[in-house]
């Protein structure tokens, strides 16, 4: 086993065989410099808050996410399914909204050696499968057994590490290859040779990593190569390597030009891994996790199943996949006066009519559900911010992710909101008294979290729609700050809608979009393209003509030279 590893690194080339590469080189801003319980910064302008410093923190070796290593394992061996070995890998952990963080994806000796087994158990079960090994070769093999080894290394070396090999690494690899014999002398040479020649692609930190180490450089931005485009998009959109289509072009120089790359992107969401690439963008942003881990008191709440978050979670999917094939656009997204439901769903909601087990289409009825539209008013979002401080929860989540808004931390100490007290009053009346005026929590809760929240109190804990509250008429009138001024609402329907008429909303969602894309926290040097994005967000381009937009700025094509 030791002699067979040493072999191995010796033939992966530029890097060491530790992993301990591709970690940024800065920290991101911490969102507010105000102290506990200070006044907020305001709502972002066209500053978009949390784009901290000048240049972008970058690497030009950022390390795939777990989930990306399981899909690019699939698509290398052609499995129908992504292996599941990462659960037993060390956890990622979560820096930011979205899982790919290049600060959150480092190396430890304990991960690396996770890489290493994976390499070895994957290697094993694929070449002891003949139709899974039969599957992951190329077609057409020459008869000559080095020839035959040097097209092996060739196709399988592209695909796995998103690239052409040199002639160089042709030679290393084929020689790895032969030595397969001696390693495993109860297989054929030539399926030893493929077993010892995974093992090695598998467990390489040109697989486990994404190259970026550009072809040339243009003050602070090195310019990507067509390959390493090839990835970047591939990555964004599929959470996966790039297919043969997508090798073929970037071999050819034809990744160089934005409208080269708005083709490849557009052919990229078509395919059904475009799909998930939406469901992926949404979940983690609008946190639909949250959904699945749902419990309530069902003699509370009598329509509660169990199952409902699930329920609840496919709705929010279908919902913004319709989006996306109409080529609806961020403000449908927020505000659309229709959603998916099953019978169960439809009977929370308040449906009338025929509905089965089935998903279909259903529209609110905008005189008896004026409050309803869009993902923050559907019952994943509300009923998993339900509650006593359901409001806050919903004011905080709203402020954070919907519109950019840097909220301090919470005071220190601060006692919770006395709930059964045997006085009757309201969720609002109780927030009020004790974040309201005259009390440490003020500035930052009567301005920004309380007003945003208090617009949704005319939906309970699990999101059903209520004009009253332990017999009290409920109040959703508000007003809020926004960058060109305060805006009044009743309601969640007429603040959904005051939102996207405002461009720090649309800049927002543009700038969770680039972190999204890049996989690292936004800078100074951004704001152009988060602010042209949002701006064609705000002009009602669509989701899919946004994402495409962001693939051919020369942000997507470039990275940071700061980066190690």
């Amino acid at each position: 086993m030791r002699v067979r590893y040493l072999q191995i690194c010796s033939v992966l080339l530029l890097f060491g065989c530790n992993g301990a590469i591709g970690e940024a080189t800065s920290e991101p801003g911490t969102g507010g410099t105000q102290g506990s319980g200070g006044t907020p910064a305001p709502v972002c302008g066209r500053s978009v808050c949390g784009a901290t410093g000048e240049l972008a923190a970058a690497t030009a070796f950022p390390r795939l996410t777990h989930s990306q290593w399981e899909n690019s394992v699939r698509d290398l061996l052609r499995l129908t399914e992504a292996p599941d070995l990462s659960d037993s890998f060390e956890p990622d952990t979560r820096v930011s909204f979205f899982d790919n963080n290049i600060r959150a994806l480092r190396v430890s000796s304990d991960l690396w050696g996770d890489y290493q087994d994976a390499a070895e158990t994957l290697a094993d079960a694929a070449t002891s499968d003949p139709a899974i090994l039969a599957g992951l070769l190329p077609d057409g093999l020459p008869g000559d057994a080095l020839e035959r080894a040097r097209a092996v290394v060739r196709d399988l070396g592209r695909r796995a590490y998103r690239r052409t090999l040199s002639n160089e690494e042709i030679d290393a690899h084929v020689s790895l290859f032969e030595q397969g014999a001696t390693h495993f002398p109860d297989m054929s040479a030539f399926d030893a040779g493929a077993r010892i020649l995974l093992e090695a692609f598998l467990q390489s930190p040109h697989f486990v990593y994404r190259v970026e180490l550009g072809q040339s450089q243009t003050g602070d931005a090195v310019q990507l190569n067509d390959f390493e485009i090839a990835s970047r998009l591939s990555y964004m959109i599929w959470n996966s390597g790039p297919d043969d289509a997508l090798l073929d072009q970037a071999e050819q120089g034809a990744l160089r030009t934005p409208e080269q790359i708005a083709t490849q992107a557009a052919r990229l969401l078509d395919d059904p891994r475009g799909r998930a690439m939406l469901e992926r963008y949404h979940a983690q942003l609008f946190n639909w996790d949250l959904y699945r881990d749902l419990s309530k008191d069902s003699s509370e709440f009598p329509l509660y199943y169990g199952g409902v978050g699930e329920d609840m979670y496919e709705e929010a999917r279908r919902f913004v996949e319709h989006i996306f094939d109409s080529n609806g656009d961020f403000a449908e997204l927020m505000t659309a006066p229709y959603t998916f439901v099953n019978r169960d769903l439809a009977s929370i909601y308040g449906f009338e009519g025929g509905f089965g087990d089935s998903f279909t289409q259903a529209s609110f009825d905008p005189m008896t559900q004026p409050q309803r539209g869009g993902l923050l008013t559907q019952l994943g979002f509300l009923a998993s911010h339900g509650g006593l401080t359901g409001s806050v929860h919903r004011g905080v989540f709203i402020n954070h992710r919907v519109l950019c808004t840097e909220l301090p931390p919470p005071p220190d100490a601060l006692p919770p909101i006395p709930g059964d007290d045997g006085m009757t009053m309201t969720s609002r009346e109780r927030i009020e008294m004790h974040t309201g005026p005259g009390t440490c929590g003020a500035s930052c809760h009567g301005t920004y979290i309380n007003p945003i929240g208090y617009a949704f109190e005319g939906f309970d804990g699990l999101g059903q729609y209520r004009t009253e509250e332990l017999g009290l008429p409920v109040d959703s009138a508000a007003t809020f700050e926004f960058a060109d001024g305060p805006v009044s609402y009743d309601g969640a329907g007429e603040l959904n809608r005051a939102m996207v008429e405002r461009i720090e909303t649309h800049d927002c969602y543009a700038k969770h979009w680039v972190e999204y894309a890049l996989g690292r926290d936004t800078a100074g040097s951004d704001l152009d393209l988060i602010q042209n994005m949002g701006d064609a967000s705000l002009g009602g381009l669509s989701l899919r003509e946004l994402i495409i937009e962001l693939a051919q700025s020369e942000e997507f094509r470039a990275r940071n030279a700061g980066g190690p």
